[in-house]
């Protein structure tokens, strides 16, 4: 694997134990759960998103899908 490649995972990961810091399922990343908040109309999840998405678009709804399909896996299940 390349350093870049470690490098990008190391800082993934980093992103997941963040999240699941703040009570976050383990699949998830801090855009996943932005995601979600933004989702209830939480402010700080519509900011983090609107952020992230004049970035990269779609970048949130990106997250919340791949953490989803993670979850979904871990249970057992496919999508």
């Amino acid at each position: 694997m390349s350093l870049r490649k470690r490098i990008w995972s190391v800082l993934y990961n980093l992103d997941r134990t963040v999240a699941s810091l703040f009570g976050a399922p383990p699949q998830a990343t801090v855009s996943a759960e932005a995601a979600r908040a933004n989702q209830r109309g939480a402010w700080w999840g519509r900011t983090l998103c609107w952020l992230l998405d004049k970035i990269d678009p779609g970048h949130c709804d990106d997250a919340d899908a791949h953490a989803d399909k993670l979850e979904s896996a871990d249970n057992g299940k496919l999508l």
